[in-house]
């Protein structure tokens, strides 16, 4: 099968698919107001609101293999990575992940650019459908309100068993987990500064089966349904700014640990990729009067 039929045969199972795909946002706080979940499209446009604020989210794969390290290393020139302190920037590094707030957006985004490797109109349509790569891929504009938690997935769910791996306060402690998968956990809440926000971006991983169950309310009673995670609150990022201001989250180079297992994976023609992730404040919510 050439890869134009593969991308006719997903056009028309991608509907059908029951399987959350990357790039997918869930709002637990909007499922807490829906008595079944199973009537609801997580997918659905939501309109902002004048008291939500809007979070402009990317997923830029690169092709490590396809550039020289020193060329992947050099995008980090435009970024200011003492924004996190350093001894939560030295457990981050521990584990893979490298985090920074982007000074130069224009030469950093051309940069992110030239490592993603030639893309097609083929390559687009199965990025869309989040089926090109087993990491993320697009971009999304995401409405937020204070104090909801939000989760973003940072690529597919693995199947089978897989052991993960993490370093904590000078320690190796690891997990076998069943077809987990790697999300980011976002909460956003007012800063200090009227004019910035916070936002706590907590890795979790995912795994087991989906579990349900019935939870009362005041009005109503509902169904939740998730699968167990393993939240790791002594990797949160911790991350202050204002509208417009860019933050990065990325894999190590050469990648290991969780970064690799959180934003590593192989795209539609097997090529290793890694999925750099760009995190930026659209618009703050409006203070009510």
């Amino acid at each position: 099968m050439n890869r134009r039929q593969f991308c006719s045969l997903i056009a028309a199972s991608s509907l059908a698919s029951s399987v959350a795909g990357c790039a997918t946002w869930i709002d637990r706080s909007t499922a807490d107001a829906v008595l079944n979940h199973t009537n609801s499209n997580p997918l659905a446009a939501v309109k902002p609101s004048s008291q939500a604020m809007v979070l402009s989210v990317d997923f830029h794969p690169i092709q490590p293999e396809a550039v020289t390290a020193d060329r992947v290393a050099s995008m980090w020139q435009w970024v200011d990575e003492m924004i996190i302190e350093p001894a939560h920037r030295s457990e981050l590094a521990e584990n893979g992940i490298r985090v920074g707030k982007v000074i130069r957006p224009d030469q950093f985004r051309q940069r992110l650019a030239e490592m993603a490797g030639p893309r097609d109109v083929v390559d687009v349509f199965l990025g869309e459908a989040d089926v090109a790569s087993e990491v993320s891929v697009g971009s999304r504009k995401i409405p937020m309100r204070l104090a909801k938690r939000y989760e973003l997935p940072l690529r597919q769910p693995r199947s089978g068993a897989h052991v993960t791996l993490l370093r904590t306060q000078g320690q190796t402690v690891g997990r076998t987990l069943q077809d987990p998968q790697y999300v980011l956990a976002i909460t956003p809440t007012q800063s200090k500064t009227a004019s910035q926000i916070h936002l706590q971006c907590r890795p979790e991983i995912q795994h087991g089966v989906m579990r349900q169950k019935w939870i009362s309310s005041d009005s109503a009673m509902r169904i939740d349904s998730r699968r167990d995670a393993w939240s790791l609150p002594w990797l949160d990022i911790d991350l202050e700014g204002g509208k417009g201001d860019l933050f990065v989250i990325a894999a190590s180079q050469p990648a290991f640990g969780l970064g690799k297992e959180m934003m590593s994976g192989v795209s539609a023609d097997n090529i290793e990729e890694q999925v750099v992730v760009l995190i930026q404040i659209e618009r703050l919510a409006e203070s009510k009067l």
